[in-house]
């Protein structure tokens, strides 16, 4: 059992992964940001691990694929080392649900009828003799 926590402990997390990758191949932090097109400060923040500062999740992901890449790391080991140090929340998950889609349909429906409603009024309007 005790054995099981060691091994835990020495997988590297997300941000130690992708900072000790850049340095074992050279690249500099102003490479990666030339690369991905990322801000100095994302890419410092992303290698301290600060993630008060960095963006949601999705787009964090992303941004954590980009900076593999460029620095000569897998892009799926990273973002898996980041959702198993931070799991994503429910609430997020419930966002995209089927009962979700269908209500948002059914607003997208109405929108839509309005729309189509206050346009046929201003052209009856000013077409009218």
């Amino acid at each position: 059992m005790a054995e099981n926590n060691d091994e835990v402990r020495e997988r590297p997390q997300f941000n130690e992964y992708l900072r000790e990758t850049r340095l074992q191949h050279g690249i500099t932090v102003e490479a990666v940001c030339r690369e991905t097109k990322l801000s100095r400060h994302v890419v410092e923040s992303i290698e301290a691990g600060n993630r008060s500062v960095l963006p949601e999740d999705v787009l964090l992901k992303s941004f954590l694929r980009s900076m593999a890449e460029a620095c000569g790391a897998d892009g799926d080991t990273a973002v898996s080392l980041y959702l198993e140090a931070h799991p994503p929340s429910r609430e997020g998950a419930s966002f995209c649900s089927p009962g979700n889609r269908k209500r948002n349909l059914g607003l997208v429906f109405i929108l839509i009828c309005l729309v189509s409603l206050v346009v046929g009024g201003v052209s009856f309007f000013f077409d009218a003799p």
